[in-house]
C-alpha cells in the first residue's frame, strides 16, 4: 500500500509538473571531438589582433565568441558599456539587445509548437484572427517573409499614439481595425518583414496561452540552460540588467513605444548563451532533425544566387552544397551577428552596443578562423548581412 501511495504522489506530481508548461531540462555534453591546442592558440592571437585593430580604428564596442567544432576558440570583450565617456568596461557575460538575430528564436518556438501538434505551418492566420482582414497568409510565409504585410513600424506611426508601447496583440488588433495596405500579394516574392514576425510571436501568446515574455524564457530560455536570456518587457525595464544601446553620436538610445512589440526583436543575450544555443541546434535535444532541415531550408526558389531566408535565418548556399546560416541585426544603439557553419560547426557571435561600430568586412577574420589566404574578391562573410532583404 506504502508504495502504491509513493507511486500516485509522484504521478500527481509529475502531472503538476506538465501544467506549468516548463520544458525539460537540457543538459549538454561537453564536446568531446579533438582539437590542436596550439593551432588553436595561434588562431586566437590573430583573431584578437583583428577585433583589437576595429576597436582601435573602427570604434568597435562590444563581445565576440568564436567556436570551432563546437568548442570555443575565441572569447573577449572590448570597449565600455558607455563609448563616449568610456566607463564600466563590456565583459564577456554582458547581456545586449539582439535585434534582428531575435527572429530565429520566434521561428523556433513556432517550431516546437508544431512539434507538439498545436499548431501547422500551413495553418491560415484567420485559425488564429478570424478577423484578420487579408486572405491566404499562412504561419509558413510569414516565416519566410512572403506574407507582403505592410511594415507596423510604419503604420503604427499613422493608426497609434506613439506613447503608448505597443504589445502583440495590439499590433494585429491594429490591422484588424484598420487594414494597413500589402505590399503584394501572399507568396508573390520575399520581402523582409518585421511584421510578420511581430504577428508570429501573437500567435505564439495565442497558442500557448502565455506572454510571447514568459513562454520563451520558461519553454525555451531556462530548460536550454540560457540562463541570461531574456524578453524585454517596457512596462518593467528593471527586470533584468543589460548595456544600453547608443547611437552613432554617442548618446544612450531609450526604449519608445515600439519596443513594446516583440518577436522581429527585443530578445536580450549574451555570447555564451547564444553559444549554448548553438550547441543545443547540434545536440537534437530541442528540436527534431526533421524539423531543422525544415527551419535551415532555403525558402524563396525565385531569388537569384546564393542566398535565400528559411525560417529566422538568411541562408548561403556555396558551391560546394554546404550551407552557411547566418543572421544579423541592428536596432536602437545595438548591432549583433551570428554565423553558423553546418558542416564544421564553427560559429561566430558577435554583439555590439554602438551604431558607430564598424564591423562590416569580416573577411579577414573568417580568413583565420578557415586557415584561408586573404582573396579580395571572395565576399563570404557580414556582406551576406545585407541580401536578400535588409
Amino acid at each position: 500500500m506504502k508504495r502504491v501511495l509513493l507511486l500516485c504522489t509522484c504521478l500527481f506530481i509529475l502531472a503538476c509538473g506538465d501544467k506549468t508548461g516548463k520544458g525539460a531540462k537540457v543538459k549538454l555534453e561537453e564536446p568531446d571531438r579533438p582539437y590542436d591546442k596550439i593551432a588553436f592558440e595561434n588562431k586566437s592571437k590573430k583573431i584578437d589582433a583583428f577585433f583589437q585593430g576595429i576597436a582601435e580604428h573602427q570604434n568597435f564596442h562590444g563581445t565576440v565568441l568564436i567556436s570551432y567544432d563546437e568548442h570555443i576558440l575565441f572569447e573577449k570583450a572590448y570597449g565600455f558599456e558607455d563609448p563616449t565617456k568610456k566607463k564600466k568596461p563590456l565583459k564577456t557575460s554582458s547581456v545586449y539587445q539582439l535585434a534582428s538575430v531575435s527572429k530565429q528564436f520566434t521561428a523556433a518556438a513556432i517550431l516546437k509548437l508544431m512539434e507538439q501538434g498545436k499548431l501547422n505551418l500551413d495553418d491560415n492566420v484567420k485559425r488564429f484572427y478570424p478577423n484578420f482582414p487579408y486572405e491566404n497568409i499562412t504561419i509558413k510565409l510569414l516565416l519566410r517573409h512572403r506574407g507582403g504585410l505592410g511594415n507596423y513600424t510604419y503604420f503604427s506611426e499613422k493608426f497609434s499614439d506613439r506613447k503608448t508601447p505597443l504589445t502583440n496583440q495590439s499590433v494585429v488588433e491594429m490591422m484588424i481595425k484598420n487594414k494597413p495596405d500589402i505590399y503584394f500579394f501572399p507568396d508573390r516574392r520575399m520581402d523582409y518583414s518585421n511584421t510578420g514576425y511581430v504577428l508570429l510571436a501573437a500567435i505564439v501568446e495565442k497558442v500557448s496561452g502565455k506572454s510571447f515574455k514568459k513562454f520563451m524564457e520558461q519553454d525555451i530560455f531556462r530548460p536550454l540552460g540560457m540562463k541570461h536570456t531574456r524578453v524585454l518587457d517596457v512596462n518593467n525595464l528593471g527586470d533584468f540588467y543589460y548595456v544600453e544601446g547608443h547611437d552613432r553620436w554617442g548618446a544612450k538610445v531609450h526604449q519608445d513605444y515600439l519596443d513594446g512589440a516583440t518577436g522581429d526583436k527585443g530578445i536580450y543575450s549574451t555570447v555564451e548563451d547564444l553559444h549554448t544555443w548553438d550547441r543545443v541546434l547540434y545536440s537534437g535535444n530541442f528540436l527534431s532533425d526533421s524539423t531543422l532541415d525544415s527551419m535551415f531550408m532555403p525558402g524563396s526558389k525565385n531569388l537569384d544566387g546564393p542566398f535565400n531566408y528559411a525560417f529566422g535565418w538568411r541562408t548561403y548556399t556555396m558551391k560546394t552544397g554546404e550551407t552557411i546560416i547566418y543572421h544579423g541585426g541592428w536596432w536602437n544603439g545595438f548591432k549583433s551577428f551570428f554565423m553558423r557553419d553546418l558542416e564544421n560547426h564553427h560559429s561566430i557571435i558577435i554583439l555590439c552596443n554602438n551604431e558607430r561600430s564598424n564591423f562590416r568586412n569580416l573577411d579577414p577574420l573568417v580568413d583565420i578562423i578557415y586557415d584561408r589566404k586573404p582573396d579580395a574578391s571572395r565576399k563570404y562573410s557580414v556582406y551576406l548581412h545585407h541580401s536578400p532583404g535588409r
